[in-house]
């Protein structure tokens, strides 16, 4: 039976010593995953620019062009405009990494309802300018919100009726956000595919999304763990979030959260999480829908949910707009 001597030979390590050249690429396992952490939380909110999608007329849609300059910092955001019957209008907001292309369905949905539609492309998105900010993420992307409902309801055509919103991901903090920014309430905010209770917790889950496009060595083990701690904490500095969820009382807006059971993104607990703060909103898990897309996985059942929430929301915002008026 071999034994190991007793004073090591050539050749020897003493378990749980590694090389040098093990611990050269640990290292730079590390730093890989670290600069890679930085790098992606900036694209979170920076996506590299994309090239131009379909647009409503290729729906057979009327649009318009619509120009938002930000008042925080003079950004410029590009939105359409698609006039409906009236006279209620719902404000769009895409989610992360995307554009207003990617909301053209339910463009036609809305349209197909009645509804005036306008759609922007959010900051660092689409066809609106972009920033090289790395702070405060939160209150950009929420005051550029509230410039777009001023700016619509200055819109003679569309800023008339009753305003509501549908966010996406992302966009659905945006839209909850928003509500205490702005002077007149909106009728209803539509959340699609979240929001998140736990943000943190949820962009190490994120993180893990890309876990397959990392390099081989971040994949796994402390490289793995670091990047997904660091994309987490860069995102959240530069998101800079306060005060979630936010308090809505006394705020007359109707909201309906809607997850996707089949979700890899967002959790159906993340997001009913924040609806539990809002004991009258409206909730549904559409039951095929994975992230985003449960008009196209449930179509039937989403169509008449939103539509049929969107109108009573409506209903109720016109009714309150008239008791207003009728006790001066």
């Amino acid at each position: 039976m071999r034994t190991r001597p007793s004073t090591p030979g050539q050749g020897y390590r003493p378990p749980g010593r590694r090389s040098p050249r093990a611990l050269l690429s640990a290292v730079s396992a590390l730093a890989t995953g670290a600069v890679l952490a930085a790098r992606h939380a900036h694209e979170l909110y920076h996506p590299p620019a994309a090239r131009p999608g379909r647009t409503p007329r290729h729906k057979g849609l009327p649009v318009r062009p619509l120009s938002v300059t930000t008042t925080r910092d003079r950004v410029t955001l590009d939105a359409w405009v698609v006039p409906g019957r009236g006279p209620h209008t719902v404000v769009i907001c895409h989610g992360m990494g995307r554009t207003k292309s990617s909301v053209l369905g339910h463009i036609a949905l809305l349209h197909e309802a009645g509804h005036h539609v306008v759609a922007y492309d959010m900051r660092n998105h689409g066809e609106s300018g972009r920033d090289r900010k790395y702070g405060s993420m939160s209150e950009r992307y929420t005051g550029d919100l509230a410039d777009v409902i001023a700016a619509v309801r200055r819109d003679p055509e569309v800023g008339a009726g009753e305003l509501a919103l549908i966010g996406f991901s992302f966009s659905t903090w945006v839209s909850l956000h928003v509500l205490r920014r702005i002077g007149t309430p909106v009728a209803a905010v539509v959340c699609d595919s979240g929001p998140m209770s736990d943000t943190a917790a949820g962009l190490r889950e994120f993180a893990g999304l890309r876990r397959s496009q990392l390099p081989a060595p971040v994949r796994t083990g402390a490289a793995y763990a670091l990047y997904r701690h660091l994309f987490s904490r860069i995102s959240m500095h530069m998101l800079a979030v306060r005060n979630w969820p936010p308090d809505l009382a006394g705020l007359p807006t109707r909201l309906m959260f809607i997850a996707g059971a089949q979700d890899p993104v967002i959790d159906e607990a993340q997001i009913m999480g924040v609806a539990d703060r809002y004991p009258d909103a409206e909730r549904w898990t559409a039951p095929q829908a994975m992230h985003m897309n449960a008009l196209r996985f449930d179509a039937a059942e989403y169509r008449e949910r939103v539509l049929g929430f969107l109108e009573a929301s409506f209903e109720a915002a016109a009714d309150r707009r008239k008791e207003a008026v009728r006790h001066g």
